[in-house]
């Protein structure tokens, strides 16, 4: 069995810097054949934060494309630059992928635009996709790992565990600057606990899937209103651009920021830089009337396609 793949740096205008995705091309004729061991198997090999296996579009879906999301060591539920990635290489790649504005994976159906900027010889593609989300705050709060000095067993001892959809958690960590943000080595989670689903809610049905931790700067506010954050995310190793945290950290901070109002909060997170590969994250996050419910997540970035290839399948 032979599968084609292309590689893209996503979350970046600039290749070799972004998080790196593979896209494997599973066509309809091994659409049943590829089982879910070998694609776990080829995850591992490629040792990205995660590989997509993108299948062709169905005569009853033509508009949909499926793919699913492998790490090195499991399938995910969702994951933001999987998505970001995905979508642009369905959006240049029109020919094979006609009329396809959705994509689907297990967290749910995400539509998808598309933008096209060019600059003399150069082209820059940004998508923005619709993220599922069913966000929920857990009731553990895990001791601050860098607690601000003068406070006194208070919640700022402690930080939040928030889910964007069932199956993606994340410990929210404020630190005081960027300074203090370069020290963390580790998440807060022992790396062999981070599927183990212990800080979750148990028997809430949202005791599933990975928690991982999330380490954040605020940067203060942009003339627009949007809120600028720098960001670290630490689980199995630091991931140079975090999609789902992003918006579980932006969907958390806009329920907090809304005092009972509806609105539009908008974010712009830089990640990666301690890494030497910097991501760019759009994220706006609509706040329903009353002000404690999410109606709209919407995440948006680039990508550039690096390399392309085949790979084999015993």
């Amino acid at each position: 069995m032979q599968l084609p793949y292309t590689t893209l740096d996503v979350f970046t205008t600039k290749r070799y810097l972004g998080n790196p995705l593979a896209v494997i091309r599973v066509p309809s004729t091994l659409s049943k054949t590829l089982t879910e061991a070998q694609k776990q198997t080829i995850a591992k090999e490629f040792n990205y934060s995660e590989s997509v296996f993108l299948h062709e579009p169905t005569p009853e879906e033509p508009q949909t494309a499926v793919y699913d999301i492998f790490t090195p060591s499991s399938r995910m539920t969702f994951a933001g630059h999987p998505t970001i990635g995905t979508a642009i290489y369905v959006a240049t790649h029109a020919a094979a992928y006609p009329g396809v504005t959705q994509l689907r994976t297990l967290a749910g159906t995400i539509p998808f635009t598309t933008t096209t900027t060019s600059e003399g010889a150069k082209s820059e593609v940004k998508t923005t996709v619709a993220i599922p989300h069913d966000v929920r705050e857990h009731k553990t709060r895990l001791p601050h790992p860098y607690p601000a000095p003068g406070t006194n067993g208070g919640e700022e001892d402690t930080v939040p565990l928030f889910s964007i959809v069932k199956g993606m958690a994340f410990n929210l960590i404020p630190m005081k600057d960027v300074a203090a943000l370069a020290l963390p080595k580790q998440g807060l989670i022992p790396q062999e606990k981070l599927y183990a689903h212990e800080c979750l809610d148990q028997g809430s049905g949202w005791d599933i899937g990975y928690t991982g931790s999330f380490f954040y700067v605020d940067l203060g506010t942009e003339e627009d209103g949007t809120k600028v954050l720098r960001t670290r995310m630490l689980g199995t190793r630091e991931d140079a651009g975090t999609g789902s945290a992003s918006c579980a950290l932006t969907s958390y901070l806009a329920l907090k920021a809304a005092k009972g109002k509806a609105g539009v909060h908008k974010f712009h997170m830089t990640q990666g830089v301690e890494m030497g590969r910097r991501c760019d994250i759009y994220v706006n996050v609509t706040v329903k009337e009353g002000g404690e419910e999410i109606e709209r997540v919407e995440m948006a970035g680039a990508a550039m396609e690096v390399m392309e290839g085949t790979l084999r399948v015993d």
